[in-house]
């Protein structure tokens, strides 16, 4: 049960409380069910805004994952900054090749020399742009033979859907307490 969720449903109980406390008359009813209902509004709104910002979060950290550039576990700073400048270099050759109107091969080519001479910065620049144009044929042809990159797109995948407005789960987390009819609600 999500925490939005587990909130109307604790509404709910503490509502059926106080209706059927008998002790108390109907304007007593109504002036805690309003603070109930108040308190209930605001913690509903407060994790609405909490899980949005927790799904951006999520859709930041794994963008940057999948275009992060992969550098050896044991490579020291300087040697970092030797694949960065190789990398902008082969990132503005697939960039080029992108945007060839006369060669709508060139990304496609440009992956096939990359993984044909072992340039890892080239593929993998290849693939970053592939994925930022949406050539999910260049993309995918990456990725088929590099499982933690893969990975790391599904996830990116995953949590794009968790922040898009038309899924379900999104829509019914932000379902909130209904207002009781002693409030003028329905």
């Amino acid at each position: 049960m999500t925490d939005t969720a587990t909130n109307v449903r604790e509404h709910e109980e503490q509502i059926a409380r106080i209706r059927r406390n008998p002790d108390l008359n109907e304007g007593a009813k109504r002036r805690m069910i309003r603070e109930i209902h108040e308190e209930a509004s605001r913690e509903h709104n407060r994790l609405v805004r909490a899980a949005r910002e927790a799904r951006e979060q999520a859709v930041r950290d794994t963008e940057r994952k999948v275009f992060a550039i992969s550098y050896p576990e044991r490579a020291s700073a300087s040697e970092k900054a030797i694949i960065a400048l190789s990398y902008r270099d082969a990132r503005d050759r697939a960039e080029r090749a992108a945007s060839d109107k006369d060669n709508p091969d060139a990304l496609a080519n440009l992956l096939d020399r990359a993984e044909a001479t072992g340039d890892t910065q080239l593929a993998e620049a290849t693939y970053h742009v592939a994925t930022l144009r949406g050539a999910r044929n260049v993309a995918n042809a990456c990725l088929s033979s590099r499982p933690t990159a893969l990975r790391r797109w599904e996830a990116y995948v995953e949590a794009r859907q968790e922040v898009d407005p038309r899924n379900l789960n999104v829509l019914a987390s932000v379902v909130g307490p209904q207002r009781p009819p002693e409030l003028g609600g329905v």
